[in-house]
């Protein structure tokens, strides 16, 4: 990210830049180079003499620019987290089956569309852990690897849809057993799954019972969380998920509209904070000494111009 260290003194190219085009209007010696050179039309080297002679001057206001440039400490800024902490892990299990993507009870949403709203307002909080997606339906498909990028993981979250996944059902085993096997050599201090769905297991290669087993034995929480009102279009068993939960020291929560679903995503903000040792480290790499370079070269080749090169011709 481009950074400023004191943007302010860039308003002193204004002053410069009117001085400069004052100075060409007003032909003044101490900017321009008058050349007489012998003849009546300069030919060869004269005239190319003669033609730079016009551009030449605008050495010293693109040098007095570069140095204004360098005062107002241009950079870019890099954030590091201290070695003492590892973050969180976290991966999102998102259900993206036919009812998650045509339910009526989110209105003017789905339950969807609300879930993947809502979650990039969590990852977008989450500043020192590494998030990736799995999304499933009656499979389950890793969409993102574990990632400090927000700005591309909600980019992939925002385009999860029904479509993403061709099977059609609810495999909540083969999500947690995907989402298990991308965190099992986090080296994190917490490793998370965030599960939403709003059906019942029916179908995958792996009951979600086995799945929570192997989830626990690396030492993953799954925060459980079934998402919509239960109606008669789709069967619903939110027992299992509590039961996943609690296996692995995780919570399971209802969320039957989109406040409560905030409240959820908030709540389990709060449970999974890692105690940063130290804050974060911010590390500013300049470029003011570079811009510095170019602007005495410049410098050092006017001088050159206007003492050797052009004094026989002045």
């Amino acid at each position: 990210m481009n950074e400023w260290e004191a943007p302010l003194y860039l308003l002193l190219l204004v002053p410069i830049w009117i001085w400069t085009l004052y100075s060409y209007w007003k032909k003044d010696p101490a900017l321009s180079l008058q050349l007489r050179i012998p003849g009546e039309k300069p030919s060869g080297a004269g005239a190319v003499l003669e033609w730079s002679s016009r551009y030449f001057p605008l050495l010293r206001p693109i040098a007095l620019s570069l140095f204004v440039i360098a005062l107002a400490g241009p950079g870019k800024k890099y954030r590091f987290l201290p070695d003492e902490t590892q973050g969180v892990d976290i991966m999102l299990a998102l259900d993206v089956s036919g009812s998650m993507s045509k339910s009526r009870d989110f209105l003017p949403e789905t339950r969807l569309g609300i879930s993947k709203k809502l979650l990039k307002e969590f990852i977008r909080k989450r500043e020192t852990d590494r998030i990736g997606l799995v999304v499933f339906a009656g499979g389950a498909y890793l969409q993102s690897p574990l990632t400090s990028d927000r700005a591309t993981l909600e980019e992939i979250l925002g385009m999860a849809e029904e479509e993403t996944v061709p099977e059609q059902g609810t495999a909540i085993g083969d999500a947690v057993i995907l989402s298990s096997y991308r965190l099992r050599r986090s080296p994190a201090r917490s490793k998370v799954i965030v599960l939403i769905t709003d059906g019942v297991s029916n179908t995958g290669r792996i009951d979600p019972v086995t799945a929570t087993e192997i989830a626990k034995g690396v030492g993953i929480k799954i925060y459980s969380i079934g998402i919509g009102k239960e109606d008669q279009s789709y069967e619903v068993n939110f027992d299992i998920l509590d039961e996943l939960s609690k296996k692995t020291g995780g919570v399971f929560y209802r969320a039957e509209d989109v406040s409560q679903l905030r409240e959820v995503l908030a709540s389990i903000d709060s449970l999974e904070k890692d105690l940063l040792a130290l804050p974060p480290e911010e590390v500013r790499e300049t470029q003011a000494l570079i811009i510095l370079a170019y602007a005495l070269a410049l410098l050092g080749l006017d001088l050159f111009l206007r003492t050797w090169l052009f004094r026989y011709y002045v």
